[in-house]
């Protein structure tokens, strides 16, 4: 039997529900945008009179709604970050857990495979359906741009906030990957994955509310991949990228040291 398949083929309603649920948002979205730009001005007003905390939260202290890239950084992308973020844990910390909850690894490790085989077929199941799934919403939502956005805007920009969610999502299913370890039923998996995003999401919000607490950030992957950092400076900040793709490489690295040596629940 060939794990990555059969993982593949057991992941795949789960993979088109959330991907079309999320580029149908993004879609409905982008498709209101002609009648925000219509009356800039007016929108301009608006956002001046919002707190400045709200302002901050959402980057609408740097952003103008009235642009394209604006509007959907403030828009869209949290969608695409934070329900994303939640399906990529629940990927990472279920594709694992489920083996020892539905009493399906005495079978798995039956198979002429080491653990560390059935673990590398796991961890390229998780990445070929994030790439799937990131593909899919990216595609979208640049069609929708096509297809609603007439005022000129930055492709190479758009095409990099299309491209940043997929390290958020390696770095929640690497660190669920591994906190799956820890937690062998399915339920208990996803309790802690969702916690985790959703967690480290306002641990993001309250960084960039408080000054003095603004060393939170750093503690969540959210702030690497910041819409508003990544529209203004019209590129993906090269050490956030090397800090992302360590977490995930550190925290599968130490799955497949501690899953060789621990006690499988049967």
């Amino acid at each position: 039997m060939n794990i990555f398949l059969r993982e593949l083929r057991t992941g795949r309603r789960s993979l088109l529900v959330w991907a079309l649920v999320i580029a149908g948002l993004n879609v409905l979205i982008m498709a209101v945008y002609p009648s925000f730009a219509a009356d800039a001005a007016r929108l301009e007003e608006l956002m001046a009179m919002l707190p400045e905390g709200f302002a901050k939260a959402f980057g609408l202290d740097r952003l103008s709604m009235a642009d394209p890239l604006g509007f959907y950084a403030t828009e869209s992308y949290l969608i695409v970050v934070l329900f994303g973020g939640i399906y990529a844990a629940i990927l990472g910390a279920s594709i694992l857990a489920k083996e020892e909850d539905e009493k399906t690894i005495e079978y798995l490790l039956a198979l002429p495979v080491t653990r560390n085989g059935v673990l590398t077929s796991k961890v390229l199941a998780i990445v070929a359906n994030l790439a799937l799934f990131n593909l899919i919403v990216a595609a979208a939502t640049y069609l929708s741009f096509v297809g609603f956005v007439t005022r000129d805007y930055s492709t190479a920009t758009l095409l990099l906030l299309l491209a940043a969610p997929f390290l958020l999502y390696l770095t929640f299913a690497a660190l669920c990957f591994f906190l799956s370890l820890f937690w062998t039923r399915r339920r208990a998996a996803y309790s802690i994955s969702i916690g985790l995003v959703v967690g480290t999401y306002f641990l993001n919000v309250i960084a960039l509310l408080t000054e003095d607490l603004r060393w939170l950030g750093w503690l969540s992957p959210f702030k690497y991949v910041d819409a508003a950092d990544i529209v203004v400076e019209q590129s993906l900040n090269g050490l956030y990228v090397l800090i992302l793709l360590a977490t995930a490489a550190v925290a599968v690295a130490a799955t497949y040291l501690l899953y060789g040596r621990r006690d499988i629940t049967i």
